[in-house]
């Protein structure tokens, strides 16, 4: 699908040297037009992975105590937009002590089901602006506001694999990850650089940027990395269901559009999307053996020290 023009989202001069584009000119067409361009990258590949599971599960049940669960709402930033549902996080913080049986029965329910609400999986998307022109929507990033509850579920989920997937993710790998950032990723690739042409030497480096990698991601294949990579059981069953079947609709202007389907991807806002992210992409460079890397979520410097024309 051809990006869109959204003008009544910003004024901006009519260029006449360019392709003519669909042009909307009020709010609730401009909320469809942004709902439908960010759909128009997921893939939907009908994909069978036939990959065997490189190891037993180690990560199979989770059970959240009341403790934790309270504990988790009264972290709850009172600042942060609501979801689909409009249950706003001051609300489930000032209430926690009398609520958190509940909402701990709740949770437990859904993992051990291995199921997630389907009125969770219901994201107001609103369009952030990242660079180039802003009469464009193909230059603003989808970010989902997510219900408050399904990201506390998320939060404690999170806080249970962290330490399986440290073990896992490569070292080369510095996006969200704890003590790591771009720094870290520039220092590994100069050092490398640094040593080498020290001794004389001729460094090569090829880079990489994943177009719309958080929105391309395949279920189907994700769901195959989390079992290769140790998780099992209901555990795996949840999050194939927090994978599938779920819809967004834009938020802007004042007005929402209406929902379409995601059939790919993991929700740029919630709490375990970038985890899922680095594990999808964490075997991208398991075939190089001769080329160092570093990586930074999807952008990616592959780089080798150079001795022949061979190289």
């Amino acid at each position: 699908m051809p990006p869109s023009s959204a003008t009544g989202f910003l004024n901006h001069p009519d260029q006449s040297n360019l392709p003519s584009r669909p042009i909307a000119t009020n709010p609730n067409e401009i909320a469809d037009f942004f709902n439908t361009y960010f759909a128009s990258v997921f893939t939907s590949e009908n994909l069978t992975v036939q990959h065997p599971n490189r190891t037993d599960p180690v990560l199979t049940e989770l059970k959240v105590t009341e403790l934790e669960v309270e504990t988790l709402l009264n972290s709850l930033d009172t600042n942060k937009a609501t979801g689909s549902d409009e249950i706003p996080a001051r609300l489930l913080k000032e209430t926690a002590s009398i609520i958190t049986p509940s909402i701990c029965k709740l949770f437990n329910k859904s993992l051990q089901q291995g199921t997630v609400p389907q009125d969770w999986k219901l994201a107001n998307v609103v369009p952030v602006y990242k660079k180039g022109d802003k009469e464009y929507t193909e230059n603003y990033r989808p970010i989902s506001l997510l219900p408050i509850l399904s990201k506390v579920l998320e939060r404690y989920i999170f806080m249970n694999i962290r330490q399986h997937f440290s073990g896992i993710i490569y070292d080369h790998q510095h996006g969200f990850l704890q003590g790591k950032s771009c720094v870290t990723n520039l220092l590994e690739a100069l050092d490398y650089i640094g040593a080498c042409l020290d001794k004389g030497g001729q460094v090569d480096m090829v880079y990489l940027d994943m177009s719309k990698a958080f929105d391309r991601i395949n279920h189907k294949r994700l769901t195959q990395k989390l079992a290769n990579s140790g998780i099992g059981g209901n555990l795996l069953k949840w999050f194939q269901s927090y994978l599938t079947d779920r819809r967004q609709r834009v938020t802007v202007l004042r007005v929402t559009s209406k929902s379409l389907p995601v059939c790919s991807g993991v929700p740029q806002g919630s709490i375990l999307g970038p985890t899922l992210f680095l594990l999808y992409v964490n075997d991208l460079l398991e075939a190089s053996t001769s080329s160092r890397a570093a990586m930074f979520a999807d952008d990616t410097k592959i780089f080798s020290a150079i001795q022949s024309q061979n190289d």
